[in-house]
């Protein structure tokens, strides 16, 4: 065959097409995954949360078996993303190959019992919503579920479990108090609360008039849980907000810690 100088620059170009066409797939497949990624799960009932899926899990949805899960329940008037770049329990996730949720409230509210907002006039029922969000992290292979909440959110992280402790293995609570009568349900939970936080006192408020409810004061939390494990640590100083570095605790590694949310093994 003779080849001229337009068939050898022919042949290249049909060459690097054919290589190329077989790299883009190869080099997506060998790109190591190291982030995760969120998307937004809606459920039957038309209701939603947002998922974090981390690099592990996106490599192989498998390795999600048995492992634990952890809900994060926004405060009032925040959401789903304000939880995760408040908490940064997304890099948790990212580290050790847990899936996070993030439900979304009606009105950027919860209806914890007592508090708060709109979401407790329209008498939202968020104890089956979080259990639809419990139910669907199942079927994507979770075990364990660990609930954690900041205000409005830590007082309908109490509402689920003391309603549903079979669904629950633990409770963290920033800044939240007991908004029902009493807590019938043996739950394990940790608490962390600002000595000085004025939106949620730590010693209560028969009327507040921000919340526009009446706050149980959160020493009296393990009399209202009776067979309940609650661990209450208060923080001198503090007020009403998620830690930040520098802050005396770190509410993300010590509720991460609590839930024994570990990472996977090889």
């Amino acid at each position: 065959m003779r080849w001229t100088r337009q068939g050898v620059v022919l042949a290249s170009l049909v060459g690097l097409i054919a290589v190329g066409g077989l790299a883009a797939p190869l080099a997506g497949a060998l790109d190591p995954v190291t982030e995760g990624v969120d998307k937004r799960v809606v459920l039957s009932s038309g209701r939603a949360y947002v998922l974090h899926v981390p690099p592990q899990i996106r490599r192989d949805p498998a390795l999600a078996e048995g492992r634990p899960a952890m809900i994060v329940l926004h405060g009032l008037d925040d959401d789903p993303a304000g939880a995760a770049e408040t908490t940064g329990f997304d890099e948790y996730s990212d580290r050790d190959g847990n899936l996070v949720a993030y439900p979304e409230g009606v009105r950027d509210s919860f209806n914890a019992g007592l508090c708060c907002g709109e979401s407790v006039p329209l008498e939202v029922d968020d104890v089956a919503f979080l259990a639809d969000v419990v139910t669907n992290l199942r079927t994507r292979g979770a075990s364990r579920i660990a609930v954690v909440g900041f205000s409005n959110g830590g007082m309908m992280a109490y509402r689920l479990a003391c309603a549903r402790p079979e669904l629950v293995d633990t409770v963290g609570v920033m800044s939240g108090t007991l908004e029902i009568p009493r807590c019938d349900g043996a739950i394990r939970a940790l608490a962390l609360h600002g000595a000085d936080d004025r939106t949620v006192p730590y010693k209560g408020w028969t009327y507040s008039p921000l919340l526009r409810c009446f706050l149980r004061d959160v020493r009296t939390i393990a009399a209202a849980a009776p067979t309940s494990s609650i661990t209450l640590r208060p923080i001198p100083g503090f007020r009403h907000r998620w830690t930040i570095p520098g802050d005396p605790v770190d509410a993300s590694r010590e509720f991460w810690t609590f839930a024994r949310m570990g990472p996977a093994r090889a």
